[in-house]
């Protein structure tokens, strides 16, 4: 059973649904967990999947304990009625910590894709930080997706047999879609060149939106020839400030959440990234587009060490400062998808499939 509530989630999940269902071994029920159901749908679409299972979306929950409480009853309803041999949840969202529960509550072997990943507090990103932390503690597999991760998973005690470093499932999806996508070998004559924002993050709520804002109105001040393009997240503590701010500027175009293949074609011909997105630390470096992280810290330096991904503090002028840098530097050519790639070759997939089916065939044997 694989729980998918999210956007990322999606993308990430995607190469593993697609490697079972090639397959006659093993079967997935994929699970859309009612964290954002029309987001998931429309993402799975994309990939040719379907939702065997969908959750409906509840009302808004007043705070984060009652969220996980009541997505981790409902998850475990649908343990109950589909009886799966396994259930694999991704990251460090509330749909993965709630899925985890949910496995543990039943007491169903929990896999964890993504795992690994540690900020040095966990307060810092909360509450993703503490998501991952506890899933780390009651999940019997962990598939890391980088070489720290891994690491921190043999600092932390766990036992290395129920490790395996596999690389990071969206590095699969980003390599299969960049196969085959036509992509220009630049913005042509007539286009601004672009740089490609999006902000996310619980850290980066309310005033540190503004600081971005602010900074970002700077940037524009200072390059009158480039503009700047923001797919809005929909959480209102986002979306009003940066509606507010930068909406009625003409070289600022704020647009809903593109599909991934949109959201890719524009991120490869961007001039740079500004993001606090984890995803796009793993993606920059394989685009070959420098991205800018607007946070204190990261749970990816492997992708800060290929000299592509800085971090910055949440602050006007040394934002502006890093990225007036990175725009007048030479453009690098793309890290390569290989063995010495930060985030795996973009077969992760196949190396995570392999050892479900292994296990599922152990237990039948059993």
């Amino acid at each position: 059973l694989i729980v998918a509530g999210t956007r990322p989630e999606c993308i990430k999940l995607a190469p593993v649904i697609q490697a079972i269902a090639s397959r006659d071994d093993i079967e997935a029920i994929v699970v859309n967990s009612g964290q954002h159901v029309d987001a998931v749908r429309r993402m799975f679409d994309g990939f040719g999947i379907g939702c065997d299972v969908v959750v409906p979306a509840e009302s808004c929950a007043p705070n984060l304990v009652t969220a996980v409480r009541r997505m981790t009853q409902r998850l475990r309803d649908v343990i109950a009625t589909t009886r799966p041999a396994m259930v694999l949840v991704q990251g460090d969202t509330l749909t993965a910590f709630a899925g985890a529960r949910a496995a543990q509550m039943a007491g169903v072997p929990l896999i964890h894709v993504e795992a690994g990943l540690r900020a040095p507090t966990v307060a810092d990103p909360f509450p993703e930080e503490w998501f991952r932390r506890r899933i780390a503690r009651s999940a019997d597999l962990h598939f890391a997706p980088c070489a720290s991760a891994w690491q921190n998973l043999l600092d932390e005690g766990v036992d290395p047999r129920t490790i395996h470093h596999v690389g990071n499932t969206g590095i699969d999806s980003l390599r299969s879609l960049l196969a085959g996508l036509q992509l220009p070998p630049s913005e042509s004559a007539t286009a601004m060149p672009h740089v490609l924002v999006t902000l996310h993050r619980r850290e980066n709520w309310d005033s540190n939106a503004d600081v971005v804002c602010n900074a970002l109105l700077a940037l524009a001040a200072d390059h009158p020839a480039l503009r700047f393009i923001l797919p809005v997240h929909p959480n209102p503590r986002i979306a009003t400030r940066l509606h507010r701010r930068l909406g009625s500027h003409p070289r600022f175009e704020l647009v809903a959440p593109m599909e991934y293949e949109s959201f890719v074609a524009m991120a490869a011909t961007a001039r740079l990234l500004i993001s606090d997105s984890g995803g796009i630390q793993e993606e920059a470096p394989h685009l070959g587009v420098p991205l800018l992280v607007p946070r204190t810290c990261t749970e990816r330096p492997e992708g800060v060490a290929t000299g592509f991904v800085r971090l910055v503090a949440i602050d006007r002028d040394a934002i502006v400062a890093a990225a007036t840098e990175m725009l007048a530097a030479p453009r690098r050519a793309a890290v390569p998808f290989n063995r010495h790639a930060p985030f795996g070759a973009g077969d992760a997939a196949e190396h995570i499939v392999a050892v479900l089916a292994a296990l599922v065939a152990e237990a039948v044997a059993a």
